[in-house]
């Protein structure tokens, strides 16, 4: 850095401004400004802290305490690097070219323009301001980052690894707004000790109503218990789910998981790590807490066949959920609106908006009408046993009342240079039913979307015999044929044998260079045609209640043994209807 002082260094910002672009000297107070972000970028910058607070106190050398508009830069310098420390998300630099702005660049700019100065004199002295500026941003973020490792070493040791950017939960424990106060280091001990024991509702501690009490000294336990409707032992089962290291670099907590675990009726010993406290890596490795959701079904019920499961609740939701909203909505006099359309279409409502006990109860009756008190293995045989059944008999059904069955093929079958391996594309209802049958999947259910021609399904065969299911998605653009591989999946949905990857690698490549041909103008004018009159079972209108009686049937193999062989019985003897009539009137509160 320069040892000259702050006067010398200015007048030589402005010796090379003026010789950049001499009409400047006739905008005096641009030129002051330009001069002092130029001259600031050769000043050395430091900060420090300040005892029990966390603003930054940035000094420079050549002191520049004379010059206003170079302690405005600074101040600009000081905020951000105080942000840095109070903040998850601080600015990414000052605002070095608002604040050039705001003194008038623009207008001298356009005055220079006008005049008999030359662009290129322009050009020159924003090169010099950039670089300054530039310069300036790039300490400014060194300041920033040391400004953190300082607050942090003082204040809060055990979060230091967050030095160059803090988390949410790394500022709530700072207690950036009690800064200053005399009571701010006994604030950061509670909420130390609130996270280290409870850092697994890290989300919950950080509302404003906990951290009151946290604040305040308050018995913790009754007042999480409360928030949560948690009982004492499930509260318990929650203390230590959670490392104080995990909890302040994590974004989010294990908030969500309970609500599942509560609103799915699990009991206490099947939680995470056995409902015990002090089981941080149960809790961690847990679907409840990192797996996939499912609004209908426990998330520990969804793998190895999350795909299949899918299909079969949104299918449910179609032909038979939403029907029955329309008809609750009827018979309960309740005025039609967004809000309940919505709902005839997810059957899903927001449970953190004072929606929980609405939501545990129609998930509960949802649960109760769909799974029962079934495991996840048998829940997982009814669903295949539902794709075979159901969605082959669905993609038949409308085969057989369209004029022109099937669509085309991606292209003539294909076969491995050993004669060993064979790729064909299934290109009907019959087809995809046949292959669902033998390698006993759910491929049926992929016939709407292959009809409109999103998807191509290839069968996959060895010797002559079907071992694998391929998916190739289609992209949306029909001028160019661009292919996805999808799901490749074997005998009831299984991985396929890694050596079936080979014959697929050498399929696939053949199609992209053009060794094995594609029809691809034929299925491109085909796919046009699907988009302009598309002729598939999906609609974006409710399906009627007569639709739903007529299908329900078909869906006996999917719910609990035991459900009422009628769509009414189903929905009186379930809760299901009594569920969705207090979830309407909790909508329309």
């Amino acid at each position: 850095m320069s040892t000259r002082s702050w006067t010398r260094l200015k007048a030589d910002a402005v010796a090379k401004l003026t010789q950049a672009c001499p009409e400047l000297e006739r905008h005096a107070s641009m030129l002051m400004a330009l001069a002092a972000v130029t001259a600031l970028a050769e000043v050395k910058l430091s900060v420090r802290t300040i005892a029990g607070r966390l603003d930054a106190d940035v000094r420079t050398s050549p002191s520049v305490a004379g010059d206003p508009l170079a302690k405005e830069l600074v101040g600009l310098i000081s905020d951000m690097t105080t942000h840095c420390a109070t903040s998850a998300r601080p600015q990414s630099g000052p605002a070095f070219g608002d604040w050039i702005e705001g003194h008038g660049f623009s207008d001298m700019s356009v005055a220079l323009l006008t005049s008999d100065a030359d662009w290129k004199d322009l050009s020159a002295v924003a090169r010099i301001v950039a670089g300054a500026v530039k310069t300036l941003s790039e300490r400014s973020s060194g300041l920033g980052h040391k400004h953190v490792e300082r607050i942090l070493a003082r204040d809060l040791p055990q979060a230091q690894v967050l030095r160059n950017s803090l988390t949410s939960v790394a500022v709530w424990l700072l207690a950036p707004e009690d800064s200053g106060k005399p009571h701010r280091p006994t604030v950061i001990v509670r909420r130390l000790q609130a996270m280290t024991v409870y850092g697994s509702l890290s989300g919950t501690l950080r509302d404003d109503a906990v951290t009151a009490a946290i604040d305040a000294g308050l018995q913790l336990a009754p007042i999480l218990m409360k928030c949560l409707d948690l009982s004492a032992a499930e509260l318990r089962a929650l203390r230590n789910g959670r490392t104080l290291r995990h909890a302040i670099e994590a974004s989010t907590d294990f908030r969500a998981a309970v609500e599942e675990l509560k609103v799915h009726g699990v009991p206490l010993h099947e939680w995470p790590g056995g409902g015990r406290p002090d089981q941080a890596r149960a809790w961690e490795s847990s679907v409840w807490a990192r797996g996939s959701r499912q609004h209908f079904v426990r998330p520990d019920y969804l793998d190895p066949c999350k795909d299949a499961v899918t299909d079969a609740i949104n299918a449910l939701r179609a032909d038979l959920l939403g029907p029955l909203v329309v008809e609750r909505v009827r018979l309960g006099g309740h005025t039609p609106s967004y809000i309940t359309t919505n709902f005839a279409r997810s059957i899903e409502i927001d449970a953190w908006k004072d929606g929980s006990v609405a939501r545990r109860r129609l998930v509960g009756a949802l649960r109760n009408a769909i799974v029962g008190p079934r495991r996840a293995k048998a829940f997982h045989e009814a669903v295949g046993l539902w794709h075979r059944r159901v969605a082959s008999l669905s993609a038949l059904r409308h085969e057989r009342r369209v004029e022109r069955p099937g669509w085309p093929a991606l292209c003539a079958p294909w076969q491995s240079e050993c004669g060993r391996y064979e790729i064909v594309v299934l290109a009907s209802a019959e087809d995809l039913v046949e292959e669902g049958r033998i390698l006993d999947h759910c491929v049926g259910g992929y016939y709407d979307i292959c009809r409109h021609g999103d998807t191509q399904i290839l069968s996959l065969r060895e010797d002559g015999k079907r071992v694998a299911t391929v998916e190739l998605k289609l992209a949306p653009d029909l001028k160019a044929l661009v292919l996805e591989v999808g799901q490749f999946k074997s005998h009831r949905n299984s991985r396929p044998p890694v050596h079936l990857h080979d014959p697929l690698r050498a399929f696939l490549k053949d199609v992209r260079n053009g060794s094995h041909p594609v029809d691809a103008r034929t299925l491109a004018r085909y796919r046009k045609a699907m988009r302009d009159v598309w002729d598939g079972a999906w609609s974006s209108e409710t399906l009627s209640l007569e639709h739903a009686r007529e299908v329900f049937p078909f869906y006996l193999p999917l719910l609990p043994r035991g459900t009422p062989a009628s769509f009414d019985g189903w929905c009186e003897t379930t809760g299901l209807a009594a569920a969705i009539d207090a979830t309407l009137a909790y909508l329309e509160a």
